[in-house]
């Protein structure tokens, strides 16, 4: 029996981050390269070198699985800035999960 997994749509080509910390302006950007380097540069293994190539060759919304999302979250705390970290956050808690 397969196990189903639940999907996670992210859109690095335009990725939106707060301008400031009032949140009240948001600036929308493509952040594929910067967010494919920081795991290929930081993260060890084929599984993170495969997440780094699949974020840099997306096109708008894609799907991610849930290790996959655990390992971009783990990278954008370590290595992000705090708009980003926040932009993530809030694609990641905004959006509906599908099986």
């Amino acid at each position: 029996m397969r196990k189903i997994r639940n999907m996670t749509k992210l859109n690095f080509q335009r990725f939106k981050i707060p301008a400031g910390i009032s949140k009240s302006v948001y600036k929308t950007g493509d952040a594929r390269e910067c967010v494919a380097d920081m795991i290929y540069i930081n993260v060890n293994g084929i599984r993170a070198h495969a997440l780094a190539m699949k974020i840099y060759r997306s096109e708008g919304v894609t799907d991610y699985t849930d290790e996959e999302v655990r390992t971009i979250t783990e990278v954008a705390a370590n290595y992000g800035t705090p708009a980003f970290i926040d932009g993530l956050n809030e694609q990641i808690n905004n959006q509906t999960k599908t099986d």
